[in-house]
């Protein structure tokens, strides 16, 4: 029993528990620049760049694909995709224009026009190195910044059922989780019960929240605060009730996994990210 439970305090402690660090080593991470900006959401109706480096991702894989079946109409109407797409980077960001290589684009074209196959899978190797030279500079900030939300715009009810903002709620979900581990161990069963209660009522509202990233999507929501949740909760106060430390804890434990570290691998990094970057 006692085993369970440190492994259940463990759980929460690195959930909700966080402190600085002294590191021996740092890294620094290169800010992409600001006129990435217009070309994501919010500041633009569309994510245009995102579908721009699909468009490419797709272009170069078609021409290495054609490029394997000896297909030089197939290349060549790829390569001209390619061509339109990897040209739009340095207007749509004149930073980076000495970080592409333009004039890989006609060598490609020419050695499909030779059909010389060889030199065009070698070409392509380079195009794609430009790219991934770029990604592994200002791929994961880029995400960060551009494609995480920012929680202090949205807005949650707290137990009294009145607007409160993300950052107080979180704490307020740690204290009811703390405050039900500690009645357990404690034996105080009616503060136990009356905190799960409130972790139940706290973790609803939570979910009212989250059509505001997830419109009209159900999924998200299922997987972390769906049906199997709620039975989790019910079980708790239940086992709680009828003096089952044992069972609560175990359950403690599945809700700190299910729930929490969840919802937080899926967001917080994300969000922890770019607080580090944006501010």
């Amino acid at each position: 029993m006692h085993k369970l439970f440190s492994l259940t305090l463990f759980i929460f402690s690195l959930i909700f528990i966080s402190t600085p660090a002294l590191a021996e080593t740092s890294v620094k991470l290169t800010l992409p620049p600001a006129s990435l900006a217009k070309w994501y959401k919010p500041e633009n109706k569309r994510q245009v760049w995102l579908h721009t480096m699909f468009r490419l991702r797709r272009a170069m894989q078609a021409v290495n694909n054609y490029a394997i079946h000896n297909n030089q109409a197939g290349m060549q109407k790829w390569a001209d995709k390619l061509n339109e797409d990897y040209e739009k980077i340095a207007e749509m960001i004149p930073e980076w224009k000495n970080e592409i290589k333009p004039r890989l684009l006609p060598e490609l074209k020419m050695f499909i026009e030779s059909n010389d196959i060889p030199r065009v899978k070698a070409t392509l190797k380079m195009i794609k190195r430009t790219c991934n030279d770029c990604h592994e500079t200002y791929q994961a900030q880029a995400t960060a910044i551009y494609r995480s939300p920012e929680y202090d715009d949205i807005p949650v009810k707290n137990i009294n059922g009145n607007i409160s903002n993300f950052s107080d709620e979180m704490e307020a979900l740690s204290i009811s989780v703390n405050q039900i581990l500690i009645a357990l161990e404690d034996r105080q069963q009616s503060i136990a019960l009356q905190a799960s209660k409130n972790l139940k009522l706290q973790l609803n509202h939570l979910g009212e929240s989250c059509n505001q990233c997830h419109k009209d999507e159900q999924a998200p929501y299922e997987r972390i605060l769906g049906s199997a949740t709620m039975q989790r909760l019910q079980s708790l106060e239940d086992n709680i009730l009828n003096k089952r430390i044992k069972e609560s804890r175990k359950l403690m434990g599945e809700i700190g996994v299910t729930i929490c570290a969840r919802c937080h691998n899926t967001h917080r990094t994300l969000s922890d990210l770019r607080e580090a970057l944006v501010n």
